[in-house]
């Protein structure tokens, strides 16, 4: 077996945000077993903690912004773990991991199926019926709590 390569190097911790890029859209690093991309919140507003991002267009690459809306096919890229990006800003978005996410509408029991609802909050993801909501991009593993609450979650993004 020879040779698989590296992963980037790089100068800054994935809580870094900056209005100058640092390394190329799209670099992947992995930092204790999650998985983060480096991304352009090309909204028009900031892009906050704990809640999801989406692709700003279907042909953006790595332009992300937190508008998403119900019932309809939102693309997760991931969640804001660290740091809120200003509009303009470059940062890390975690894509595969455990982090707290705000929840729409109340969930009290474990292993619900989550899906990308309004302005990057999460709902119950319908697994069924409109194609928005039956898109699972995680998993609420501790999940006890009312209407625009918080839940510790497993996200697993589409980018």
């Amino acid at each position: 077996m020879g040779f698989q390569g590296v992963a980037p190097v790089v100068f800054e911790s994935v809580s870094q945000v900056t209005a100058t890029p640092s390394v190329e859209l799209g670099t992947r690093r992995v930092v204790d077993g999650e998985e983060y991309v480096y991304c352009y919140n090309a909204g028009g507003g900031q892009a906050s903690v704990n809640l999801g991002v989406k692709l700003i267009t279907g042909a953006s690459g790595y332009s992300i912004a937190q508008t998403s809306i119900t019932d309809v096919f939102n693309p997760l890229v991931g969640v804001v773990k660290h740091s809120t990006m200003a509009a303009g800003d470059y940062g890390w978005v975690m894509v595969k991991g455990f982090a707290t996410v705000k929840v729409v509408s109340a969930m009290t029991a474990d292993y619900r199926m989550i899906a990308l609802g309004a302005a990057g909050s999460f709902i119950e993801a319908s697994g069924t019926t409109t194609f928005g909501t039956a898109t699972v991009v995680g998993h609420a593993l501790s999940a006890n709590t009312g209407s625009g609450g918080s839940v510790y979650a497993f996200i697993k993004g589409l980018a």
